[in-house]
């Protein structure tokens, strides 16, 4: 008993130590905030908003506020991506040569351009080896890979949306190849990159001899054109799996945000489970197919092994061209190499956002 009036006792004291502190430190803020220094640096500071309040109607300080807030924004999209991508058309039409370090100051001496036309352009369309078949490999299979992978998503995200258990589980075991995508594991990993490489081969043989999915569907009569496309659906649905996690999580979102009195009226007319998806599900999830899409394709393409052929040549170097005279510099074709990219990368993610706003349904209108 004295042992716990002993305690609250100490913790009465240092409560009423600490309360005392804080009043001290209070009033010593107030006489400090109040002495003739800090007016007066208060009066400066505040002589400008003031003048605005007076001056400036509520509507155009917020207008004014909205912009100030907005500026570092402006600044880093005209620093960071529009001067660079202005740079970039030059440097795509031109030879480039980095003039290095002064000797003796130790200072960058700069870099020179010299307007060469579309021999940048040619070199990688006619005279590099594979540039032009990886380019058609890549935008290929990421314009094939939209709608496998997003039928995909938007049916483990039905799955996935209904009750059963362990389902935190189960969404978690779809969400992890995203974060062992990642760069950092992808860098931590790379030691064992080789033994991954062959034992993923060799299960790829063990269960090609066992079954053989497209010797089974020609022996069934399907056509050869299906059969490529399912076969070649079926090598690649590991890379389907890993590349769906984000879109997973889309159509999870949109489909837990459908009104359930929706469901709850379908329900009680009768409406079988097949019906309720084509009537209420996916018309309520198609706007966001627009975003699945285009995520697709972009992770598609910055995943190819373009981006690591177009990466050879950022460093410094000279070509010479075959059919011509001339040369051309390493970032003039790194220059290049990346519009055409680019310009690809428009024209498809451009057609699926035609093709896809097709299937979208406004539940507002």
């Amino acid at each position: 008993m004295e042992k716990t009036n002993v305690f609250k006792r100490s913790f009465a004291s240092i409560k009423a130590f600490w309360g005392r502190l804080l009043n001290k430190l209070s009033q010593w803020r107030y006489d400090f905030m109040q002495t003739k220094p800090m007016l007066f640096l208060k009066k400066v500071f505040g002589y400008l908003p003031n003048l605005l309040a007076n001056k400036i109607s509520y509507r155009k300080r917020q207008a004014l506020w909205g912009f100030v807030f907005v500026l570092p924004l402006i600044i880093g999209f005209i620093y960071f991506f529009l001067l660079p991508f202005l740079v970039t058309i030059v440097y795509s039409f031109s030879r480039v040569e980095n003039l290095g370090l002064n000797s003796s100051t130790g200072e960058h001496i700069g870099i020179v351009s010299e307007w060469i036309g579309f021999d940048n352009f040619t070199y990688i369309l006619k005279e590099h080896s594979t540039f032009r078949q990886t380019l058609t490999s890549s935008f290929t299979t990421a314009f094939f890979n939209v709608p496998l992978i997003l039928i995909f998503s938007l049916i483990i995200a039905v799955v996935l949306n209904s009750k059963f258990k362990g389902r935190s589980f189960v969404r978690a075991i779809f969400f992890m190849p995203v974060i062992f995508n990642s760069q950092a594991v992808d860098a931590a990993m790379q030691t064992g990159a080789q033994l991954a490489a062959a034992m993923e081969g060799a299960t790829a043989d063990i269960f090609a001899q066992m079954f053989n999915f497209q010797d089974f569907l020609i022996d069934a009569n399907i056509p050869v054109n299906a059969v490529n496309f399912l076969g070649t659906t079926a090598d690649q649905i590991y890379d389907i799996i890993s590349y769906s996690g984000v879109q997973i999580l889309i159509f999870l979102a949109g489909i837990q945000s459908v009104p359930k009195h929706l469901y709850e009226a379908a329900k009680i007319e009768g409406a079988t489970q097949y019906e309720i998806f084509w009537k209420i599900t996916f018309p309520m999830v198609s706007p966001l197919m627009l975003t699945a899409g285009v995520y697709t394709v972009v992770d598609s393409l910055l995943r190819s092994p373009l981006i690591n052929m177009i990466n050879v040549f950022a460093t410094a170097g000279v070509r010479k061209l075959v059919n011509g005279l001339g040369d051309v510099s390493y970032y003039g074709i790194h220059a290049s190499m990346s519009w055409l990219f680019c310009i690809s990368s428009i024209i498809i993610i451009a057609i699926w956002l035609f093709l896809l706003s097709k299937l979208v349904f406004y539940y507002d209108e």
